[in-house]
C-alpha cells in the first residue's frame, strides 16, 4: 500500500522579529535600561511581546565597555579580555506591554566621557562552562560562544548588538530566530485513513549540537547526529503514547499544534511517518524550492501531509515568502 504526501511551504521571514524606531529615555543616574519594541511582529515560536515575555526570565545579556563609538560595525577584540560590565546577566522578566527588560541588580554606564557599552543579548540563557547540553564558553579576545543542544523544542534567538552611554541611549533590541521552524497539518480527503491515528513524526539523523557567536550570530559547526528528534503530538493513547487522528480536508486541513526547530541551511530533511494500524513509512524527504535551495534560518515552513491510497508522483515542495502559496508532492512508500 502507498499513500501520497503533499507539501505546502510557508516561509515567514523573522528578521527582524522585533524592531524599534525610537530610543529609550536616558536615566539621569546613568542606569542601564534595555527594551524591545511592541511593533513589527512576524509569526514564529515567539511572535509578539507576550511570547517574548513568556521566556523573559531566560534571556542573557553581555554589556562590554569600549572606547569605540563605531563598535557596532565590527566585532570587539581586547575589550572581551576585561570582565564585562554586565557579565552574562540573566533577565528576570520582559514586560509584555512595553518590552522593557528587567534584571536583579542595577548597572550604570561608565562616568568617563567617550566610554560606551556594547550589549550582546541572546536566548536561551546558559551558565558559563566548558561542557554539557547548554553552556557559554568564554574566549580570549573574542565574544563568548553559546553551545546548545536541540531536542526540537528549543527556540534559539539572538539580538543585534546595540550601543549605549551616559549621553546615548541604546536602540531597541531586534531579536531574530537562529533556527529553521517546521509545522505540520493533515489531510485525508478520501477518508481512507478514518480510524487511523498518526503516532509519530520522527526525523532521521538530524544534527543536534552547535555553537552561536553572541556578538556576530555566526553559527559554528553542527554535529551529534540523532534519530531522537520528533514533532510533538498533543493527543494520547491510553498507554500514554501520543497520537493524532488522521483527518482534515484540502480546504480545511487538520493543523497540528506546536512546531519543531532544527538546523538551518540544509537542502532537505528526512522524516519517518508512523501510524497505529497502517504501518510506518520511512525516508520521507522534505525539500524547499521556489528559488530556495535550503531551509533558511528564521523561516517557518508549513508541511501538509495528504494521505491517499494510490501511487504518488514525487515533486519538490515550493516555498513562497510571506504567503501560504505553492504546492508540491513527496513520496511515502
Amino acid at each position: 500500500m502507498k499513500f501520497k504526501l503533499q507539501l505546502i511551504g510557508l516561509m515567514l521571514t523573522v528578521l527582524p522579529l522585533l524592531c524599534c524606531t525610537e530610543r529609550g529615555d536616558l536615566s539621569s543616574s546613568g542606569l542601564i535600561r534595555l527594551g524591545a519594541s511592541r511593533e513589527g511582529y512576524t509569526r514564529s515560536s515567539v511572535n509578539d511581546l507576550a511570547g517574548l515575555s513568556a521566556v523573559g526570565d531566560r534571556v542573557g545579556i553581555y554589556g562590554v565597555v569600549t572606547a569605540n563609538s563605531d563598535a557596532l560595525s565590527s566585532a570587539l577584540t581586547d575589550e572581551w579580555n576585561v570582565t564585562p560590565l554586565m557579565d552574562n546577566v540573566c533577565t528576570t522578566s520582559i514586560n509584555a506591554s512595553t518590552g522593557v527588560l528587567s534584571w536583579s541588580d542595577a548597572y550604570a554606564y561608565p562616568l568617563e566621557e567617550g566610554q560606551y557599552v556594547k550589549f550582546c543579548v541572546y536566548h536561551p540563557y546558559a551558565s558559563p562552562g566548558t561542557s554539557g547540553d547548554n553552556y557559554v564558553e568564554s574566549r580570549t579576545g573574542a565574544s563568548p560562544l553559546l553551545h546548545f543542544t536541540l531536542s526540537g523544542e528549543e527556540d534559539v534567538m539572538w539580538a543585534s548588538p546595540v550601543l549605549g552611554s551616559r549621553t546615548q541611549s541604546p536602540d531597541g533590541l531586534v531579536f531574530s530566530h537562529v533556527l529553521t521552524q517546521l509545522r505540520f497539518c493533515l489531510v485525508d480527503d478520501e477518508g481512507n485513513f478514518a480510524g487511523t491515528s498518526l503516532t509519530a513524526l520522527r526525523f532521521n539523523r538530524v544534527n543536534t549540537t552547535c555553537s552561536l557567536n553572541l556578538e556576530t550570530s555566526e553559527l559554528g559547526s553542527w554535529g551529534t547526529l540523532s534519530d531522537a528528534v520528533s514533532f510533538p503530538l498533543s493527543e494520547s493513547f491510553a498507554d500514554g503514547t501520543s497520537s493524532v487522528p488522521i483527518s482534515g480536508t484540502s480546504t480545511s486541513p487538520l493543523s497540528l499544534s506546536g512546531s519543531v526547530m532544527l538546523q538551518p541551511g540544509l537542502s532537505s530533511f528526512s522524516l519517518r511517518v508512523e501510524t497505529d494500524n497502517k504501518g510506518s513509512f520511512s525516508n520521507v524527504t522534505i525539500t524547499p524550492s521556489g528559488g530556495e535551495g535550503t531551509f533558511a534560518a528564521g523561516h517557518s515552513y508549513l508541511v501538509r501531509l495528504t494521505f491517499r491510497e494510490r501511487t504518488p508522483v514525487a515533486l519538490a515542495a515550493t516555498v513562497t515568502p510571506w504567503v501560504m502559496d505553492g504546492t508540491g508532492e513527496g513520496t511515502v512508500q
